[in-house]
C-alpha cells in the first residue's frame, strides 16, 4: 500500500464522515415559500387588470321584463321590426321579422333573390336608401337596424351601408345601428 501525505489523509477523512442534513433536507420536503409569493404576486396582478379590462369592455344591456297578471288586448300586440341588413357578394338583403324583401322593396321574396342587386358591378346604396326609406314609412316607430357582411366584403362597403340606412337627406331613418357577424 502506498504512503499517504497528511494532506491526502485529512482530505480522506473529510470526504468519508457522515454528513449531518438539515431538517427540512432529510424529510425530502420542498421550500414553498418562494413558489407562494409568486402565486400571490401573479394572483393580485391578474386581479388588477382584470378589473381594468371589465371597466372598459361593459356593455349595457336591460332584462327582460315579466309582469304577473298583466295582460294586454291581442290587438296592441305588435311584433318588433328587427331590420337586418346584409352586405353579400351579389347585393344588399333587407330583411325583418316577416321575412325578407324582394327587389324594388314592395312585397316579400323567398330564396336567394337579392334586395338591392349589383349595378354595373358596383353597390346601389341610394336604392338601399330609398328601400329603407319605404321600409320606416310602414315602421315609422322604429330606429334600430342591423347590419352585417359576409366575410370576404370590404369594411368600406359595410360603412357605406350604414351610412345609407342611417338618413334620406334630412330625413333620419335608422340612427342606431348594430353590427353583427355576417352569417347566411
Amino acid at each position: 500500500m502506498p504512503k499517504l501525505t497528511p494532506r491526502q489523509r485529512s482530505y480522506i477523512r473529510k470526504k468519508t464522515q457522515p454528513v449531518d442534513l438539515d431538517p427540512s433536507e432529510a424529510m425530502g420536503e420542498l421550500n414553498i415559500v418562494p413558489f407562494l409569493d409568486i402565486v400571490v404576486n401573479l394572483i393580485m396582478f391578474l386581479l388588477v387588470t382584470t378589473e381594468a379590462v371589465m371597466v372598459m369592455s361593459q356593455i349595457e344591456s336591460d332584462l327582460p321584463k315579466f309582469d304577473r297578471g298583466r295582460t294586454r288586448p291581442t290587438d296592441q300586440v305588435t311584433t318588433p321590426l328587427n331590420l337586418n341588413v346584409t352586405v353579400t357578394g351579389e347585393g344588399v338583403l333587407v330583411s325583418g321579422s316577416g321575412g325578407k324583401l324582394g327587389v324594388g322593396c314592395e312585397q316579400l321574396a323567398a330564396g336567394r333573390d337579392v334586395t338591392v342587386p349589383l349595378s354595373n358591378g358596383r353597390y346601389d346604396w341610394p336604392a338601399l336608401t330609398e328601400c329603407v326609406t319605404k321600409v320606416k314609412g310602414k315602421f315609422a316607430d322604429e330606429r334600430t337596424v342591423t347590419v352585417s357582411a359576409d366575410p370576404s366584403i370590404q369594411y368600406e362597403h359595410l360603412v357605406a351601408a350604414m351610412d345609407a340606412i342611417r338618413r334620406n337627406g334630412q330625413q333620419e331613418l335608422f340612427p342606431q345601428v348594430l353590427i353583427a357577424v355576417g352569417v347566411r
